[in-house]
């Protein structure tokens, strides 16, 4: 997906907006260990479709796709991933939630997939934090979490 056409969401301390060039360099310089531990295959992709900001600093970024073999038609697969500094102060939770405000109010996708690998104990605690609901087992070592895209009570764009 591309950011291009994103316009800021914000819940008042996290912001989801279109990554600039500069935040790219931000974000692949930001990758370490745990970046490719968890996430070393999304290595090569494209540029995600938002970056997270608090406090006006990039902190990470989230994306989705729809090319995944395992999903079914009307359902997309969300990744995320935090710069060291700013993990475990509730910022993939509230990112995840923009998101999914974003897919409710922008798109015609109506169920939102995470593929967690069993030892991501931080990524699971955000699963089920949101709301996400184990589905399957994919492949090894992996769980599979669903959860319903519904239309958010706000437009979830930035006050201004």
């Amino acid at each position: 997906m591309t950011g291009s056409d994103l316009r800021p969401r914000s819940d008042g301390t996290v912001t989801l907006r279109a990554p600039t060039i500069e935040d790219l360099s931000v974000l692949k310089e930001g990758r370490e260990a745990e970046f490719f531990r968890w996430l070393g295959a999304e290595a090569g992709m494209d540029p995600p479709l938002a970056c997270l900001v608090v406090d006006d600093q990039v902190v990470g970024w989230i994306d989705y796709d729809v090319a995944r073999p395992w999903l079914e038609k009307g359902e997309v697969n969300i990744g995320y991933f935090l710069l060291a500094p700013y993990r475990r102060k509730g910022y993939a939770t509230r990112a995840l939630e923009l998101l999914l405000a974003y897919l409710s109010d922008e798109t015609d996708y109506r169920v939102a997939t995470l593929l967690i690998e069993t030892r991501n104990e931080r990524s699971l605690a955000v699963a089920w934090r949101t709301g996400f609901k184990q589905a399957d087992e994919i492949g090894v070592g992996a769980f599979y979490f669903k959860r319903t895209v519904q239309k958010s009570q706000s437009d979830g764009s930035d006050p201004e």
